[in-house]
Order: structure tokens, then sequence, then C-alpha cells
């Protein structure tokens, strides 16, 4: 007879990789804010980027029934690049916050948000009645945050209060500086290795006034090469060294445009050659209106 092999404890794991955004009001909030503020930011990320209600989770931190910060974070793994856009983009939270104030039927201003004229633009049906009091299906209310449907209150002072002054708002981004900061002290920032030429890139993104990358830096083919600006919705790889033609070729094989970016001279002109990618500038040329995805690209 043979012997009887001996129980062996199994533990199976998984893992994988998301993009999460960690939102802490600098002054405590009370719960009914946090669970507002919670449903209207995801409201507000998933009209601007346009993403579905499933694509995109919001958690409470540390738990339910202390709400310290607010967890975003996508349902899929590698993301639309929608978080990445709303930490690094200057406007992007901005727009935002605008878009969750509109969706709790309020119409846009013109200039700037204020608390003080949102009574005035409140949308009413013809009875002159507003839509809802706390909340309903058509603003913050879903089927995704029932569990705090009790707390949620589109009227609560401090929710609203954080919400214009979002909507007012311009983000910094970790690593980057204002535009009066040297290119050296943005390097450093950046990379942590003082890469000059991608700091002053990055400048050049930032006093232009262009789309910003979905990811910084990233490796790519295994680590052989580091591209400096992932543009996922385009499928664009920019890189500041210039890559070998099997490195580039393997980039064309998946589909995406390799603009090469190794020399300044050239930037102005490759910035306007693509405004899918890099928006800001239009002309007048067949490349202003569309990207060969099956070119590389070096000026």
């Amino acid at each position: 007879m043979l012997d009887k092999v001996p129980n062996q404890q199994i533990v199976p794991f998984v893992e994988d990789h998301r993009n999460i955004l960690i939102l802490a009001p600098a002054a405590p909030l009370d719960l009914e804010a946090m669970a507002t503020l919670q449903a209207a930011l995801k409201r507000g990320i998933e009209m601007t980027f346009q993403i579905e209600e499933s694509e995109l989770v919001a958690e409470p931190l540390p738990k339910q029934d202390e709400r310290q910060a607010l967890m975003f974070y996508e349902a899929a793994e590698g993301g639309a690049g929608v978080l990445t856009r709303l930490a690094t983009e200057p406007q992007a939270m901005a727009q935002v916050a605008a878009a969750a104030l509109r969706v709790m039927h309020y119409k846009g201003p013109v200039g700037p948000w204020s608390v003080a004229g949102l009574p005035a633009l409140e949308q009413k049906p013809p009875d002159g009645h507003s839509i809802c009091e706390a909340g309903c299906y058509q603003c913050l209310l879903s089927y995704f945050n029932q569990p705090d449907h009790d707390h949620i209150n589109r009227r609560n002072t401090q929710a609203i209060e954080m919400l214009v002054s979002l909507a007012n708002a311009q983000v910094t981004a970790p690593g980057v500086v204002t535009e009066q900061a040297s290119s050296s002290t943005l390097a450093t920032a950046a990379t942590g290795q003082g890469d000059e030429l991608f700091a002053r890139w990055q400048q050049a993104l930032l006093t232009g006034g262009f789309h910003l990358p979905d990811q910084y830096q990233a490796p790519a083919l295994g680590g052989a090469l580091i591209v400096a600006g992932w543009y996922k919705s385009t499928r664009a790889a920019v890189v500041l060294a210039t890559p070998s033609p099997a490195q580039a070729a393997a980039l064309l094989d998946k589909g995406y445009t390799v603009v090469d970016m190794s020399d300044p001279a050239h930037w102005v002109a490759q910035f306007g050659q693509y405004p899918l990618i890099f928006g800001g500038v239009t002309g007048n040329s067949p490349s202003s209106n569309t990207i060969n995805v099956n070119k590389y690209v070096k000026e």
C-alpha cells in the first residue's frame, strides 16, 4: 500500500496593477459631505472623460464610518489613464468638479464658480420647484452607491464649497513645478536623476498648454527602451533618445506612433505636426488632422 501523501496547505493568490488616485481634503469633512463629494466627483470623472460607470470605483478611506479620504481606481487593469490625467493636467480636476456641479442641477456660470451664485444657477422645471432635494438618479444616486443613499445630499454646504473650490483650482502634479522654476529643479523632481532633456520637454508641454502624457518615463520592450511619454488614447510613444531600428519597428508592430523628440530644435514643428497627440496647435497641412500610426517619426 502506497504511503498516503500528507495534506498540504495551498494559498491561491492573484496580482494585478491599477491606477489609483487618493483625494484627502486639507480640512476634515463630515460623513455626509464626504459621501456627497465621493458621488459627485465619480459622476464628474465619468462625464468628463466619457467612461462607463462600471469602469471607475470610488471608496472611502480608511472605512465607511470614518471618511478621511476618497480613493478612486480604475476597475480594468491598466485602465483608461483618466486618473493619471487628473493628477497631471492642470485643468482636469476643475473640469471634473464643474461637471459634477452641472450634474447636481446647476448651470455653468459666466465666469468663475461661486457658492453665493449657485442658487441663481439651479435648474428648475417650469413650475419653479427643484428637480430634487437631496439627490436623485438623474444626479448623484446610482445602483453602485446604494449604501450611501442616506448620506448623499447635493445641498450639503461643505461638499458644495469643496466642489466650487476645485472648479476654480489648478492642479500642480508631484514632480512638476511652476514655469518659474529652473529646468534643473524640474528635472530632479521629475526623474530623480537630473535628466535635463526630459525636464525641458516636460516644461515645454506645460508652457505650450499641450496634452500631458498618461504615463511618464515608462519602460518599454522589456525595459530596453524608456518612453518619455505614453499617450494611450492616440497610441503614441514619445522618446527623447533615438531608438534603434529594431526598437522602433517593435513599437510600430504594436500599433504605436513613435515620435522621436531627441532634438529640442525640432520640438515646435513636432508639436504642431501632431495636434491629435499634443493638442493646442492647429494647422492647414494634412498632418494637422491625421496621424499615421504606422510611421516612425524623427524630424
